[in-house]
């Protein structure tokens, strides 16, 4: 593993070992030893090289956002008031402060920013588009589409 500007040069086992993860991240060390043809303390060496170098941030548990009540998945475009630094602190701040956004993109072109968001109903993110994002101060314009059907979804890079 050799670090450039800011990718990681990975070997051939360690893009094994983040494959497999990315797949399936319950695996014990010894699995993904077995599945992987590496010892154990190979694969535990490389997870925590892996951890420690930032290649891997976390290992979570992907929910079914319809299952689990949050059938509503909107994306906002928003448009700032001004560029200014301080703006941007206060849009970024109320973002991380709203948990219905899971994703928040400063992105080119027409509008700033472009937000992820679940809600259990199109009134619940009625309430968050009103009260919250339009209230705020730093936002002059927002537009929004509901989505209505997912037709892939994965977390996995293409490694």
């Amino acid at each position: 593993m050799k670090q450039t500007d800011s990718a990681l040069r990975l070997g051939e086992g360690d893009l094994a070992v983040l494959r497999s993860i990315q797949a399936d991240a319950s695996q014990t060390v010894r699995e993904l030893a077995l599945a992987l043809g590496m010892s154990p303390s190979t694969v535990s060496r490389r997870l925590a090289e892996l951890e420690q170098i930032g290649a891997i941030e976390r290992r979570v548990a992907l929910l079914d956002p319809e299952k689990v009540g949050f059938p509503v998945c909107v994306f906002v475009q928003i448009n700032l008031v001004d560029h200014a630094l301080e703006t941007r602190r206060q849009f970024e701040s109320l973002v991380l402060r709203t948990p219905q956004v899971l994703e928040c993109f400063s992105v080119t072109g027409t509008h700033d920013y472009t937000l992820i968001l679940r809600t259990h109903s199109v009134g619940e993110f009625e309430h968050i588009l009103m009260e919250q994002i339009l209230a705020h101060d730093s936002v002059a314009q927002a537009s929004s589409q509901i989505a209505l059907r997912q037709h892939k979804y994965t977390t996995a890079l293409p490694l």
